[in-house]
């Protein structure tokens, strides 16, 4: 069909459109239109794309040390998308009793002291903290920005391939277990469950360490720079996902400059596609200020930019099966999005965009 759709001639048929399930790992379909076929004129509904820049949050945390992080988007499976821009140390610990976290350092360096030591964050880092690992967060340059990934089932790291897009043995990271916390006398630890937070008041600090007996260490980090875009040359080809979580509800990807020809247009059939470009210099289609967030609804159709950008740059994409909707505090920082460039959508394609409460 693609040659005949293309008069015989190889390569790419035109105005190539692809349907897919599972992401990029099931069964797909390939067809070629008489015109592109994802622009939209008007909308009506909440199934809409949007992107924000998540330095437009109103965050509290910026200035209240008490505050915690805001919930900005969240999916039907129980995920939530935050945002921190923490200046001073969390004067508590925290726990976090129902999710595993993935943080993504977006500006400043922070400490996360922990159950295991303290590790060292920097711009570009994902943190991994699992379910029940307690710790607090110390700012060493500000401002500080962060996204928080909250998710009911375990992440992992989970390359395609044991070797390649990511150097376990030189590239992840773990807690020094000889920088323990240095907290004396009473501590409060704020425990969250699926209602809410509950405090306790305790007489020592939780987080003091004398050392690891043995068994692997569940914090780890890992930088974006450091993971290796998979692509097919010379014509490209869809992303791996270098993480997961247990039933793939979830998947994370590199979406950094890479070779290869645009991607076809998209109808993605099980996941919702949010992609956060971390920084240039060069651009990725309309993204081109760090911290801007592009997020497609499943089933709608988009036309990923051109990835092969001579002057590079790093962003990141999550899929998810869960379809997310932006809360209050997403809602009032985002805007319409068109979905070739990822660029705004003019302004007279009304749409009613009511948002989820948080």
């Amino acid at each position: 069909m693609a040659d005949n759709a293309n008069g015989g001639r190889p390569g790419p048929p035109p105005n190539a459109h692809l349907w897919s399930r599972d992401g990029f790992n099931g069964d797909m379909c390939v067809t070629a239109r008489p015109y592109p076929i994802v622009e939209y004129t008007r909308v009506q509904g909440r199934h809409v794309p949007h992107r924000l820049d998540i330095h437009d949050l109103d965050l509290p945390d910026r200035s209240d040390p008490e505050a915690l992080p805001t919930v900005f988007a969240a999916s039907r499976k129980d995920v939530s998308l935050a945002a921190s821009a923490r200046s001073t140390p969390t004067p508590f610990a925290w726990r976090n009793a129902e999710s595993d976290e993935l943080h993504f350092v977006q500006d400043g360096e922070l400490d996360y002291v922990t159950d295991f030591g303290t590790l060292r964050a920097e711009p570009g880092d994902f943190v991994c903290l699992p379910r029940a690992v307690t710790y607090r967060v110390v700012p060493v340059t500000t401002p500080t920005l962060r996204v928080i990934v909250e998710t009911p089932e375990q992440l992992r790291l989970d390359p395609p391939a044991p070797f390649g897009m990511i150097s376990f043995g030189r590239d992840v990271k773990y807690p020094d277990p000889a920088l323990s916390s240095d907290a004396s006398g009473p501590t409060e630890l704020l425990v969250k469950a699926f209602d809410g937070i509950t405090r306790f008041s305790l007489p020592h600090d939780p987080l003091a360490l004398l050392g690891i007996v043995g068994g692997q260490v569940p914090v780890w980090k890992l930088n974006l720079a450091d993971i290796q875009p998979l692509t097919y040359v010379p014509h490209g080809g869809p992303p791996g996902s270098f993480a997961a979580s247990t039933s793939r509800d979830l998947l994370f990807y590199t979406l950094s400059a890479r070779p290869g020809t645009r991607p076809p247009m998209h109808h993605n059939a099980d996941y919702d596609e949010l992609i956060f470009y971390f920084r240039g210099p060069g651009a990725y289609g309309a993204l081109d200020q760090p911290g801007q967030l592009a997020w497609t609804p499943k089933s709608v159709g988009h036309w990923g930019p051109p990835e092969d950008v001579p002057e590079g740059y790093l962003a990141w994409l999550i899929e998810s099966t869960g379809t997310f909707r932006l809360t209050p505090v997403g809602h009032a920082a985002a805007h319409l999005m068109e979905t070739g460039q990822f660029g705004r959508q003019p302004e007279s394609a009304d749409a009613e965009q009511a948002p989820v409460s948080a």
